[in-house]
């Protein structure tokens, strides 16, 4: 039987993935489009900043962040600490979190906090990409965040598409990289 990926290492490994490309963003880079085809540059970090807010209410059960409002402006200490603030308020109700089995209420569904907190997961890896692309950062992914994202994408891409959040899959070849088909299924192309 395989065994559970541990959902606390990988959402840490995303955040420290994301650091780099946030703090490699420019002034003059907040307008730039990005594979994300409805959001700029300055979008995308407003959207991951608002994520971690969305994550510790949900966790918490009294959600009140609309992490798809992207209006406004990067906050005023800027996007790195803003995002590094916002991402150690999920690990620590993670960390403290008696039962990461725990079944809570999410937008979609019920479900453990376990399986939950991929979506963060795999919304920072994502967009950790789309935003070194439109930067023209390093946009490589981490192979283990990849795959860990991958299968966790590929069972929840059609209900992320129903929502709004995923474009069409794309196809590749079955020799492509975990990088290129965890794009794909995403609807992105390298």
């Amino acid at each position: 039987m395989a065994q559970e990926p541990n959902v606390i290492e990988l959402y840490e490994g995303a955040v420290q993935n994301m650091l780099p490309i946030l703090g490699g963003i420019g002034e003059d880079q907040l307008t730039a489009s990005t594979p994300c085809s409805e959001w700029n540059v300055q979008n995308l970090v407003i959207h991951n900043i608002k994520v971690t807010g969305f994550a510790q209410g949900i966790i918490r059960g009294n959600n009140a962040v609309d992490a798809m409002d992207v209006s406004g402006q990067v906050p005023s200490e800027g996007a790195l600490d803003a995002f590094v603030t916002g991402t150690n308020g999920v690990l620590d109700l993670l960390k403290n979190s008696a039962d990461l089995g725990e079944v809570i209420e999410t937008p979609f569904g019920k479900m453990p906090i376990a399986h939950f907190i991929m979506f963060p997961t795999l919304d920072i890896v994502i967009h950790k990409w789309d935003l070194a692309k439109g930067t023209g950062q390093n946009t490589d992914i981490d192979a283990g965040l990849a795959e860990a994202t991958y299968g966790a994408l590929q069972t929840g891409a059609e209900l992320g598409r129903q929502f709004g959040l995923f474009a069409a899959e794309v196809e590749v070849s079955m020799s492509a990289s975990i990088q290129d088909k965890l794009l794909a299924v995403s609807g992105r192309m390298r």
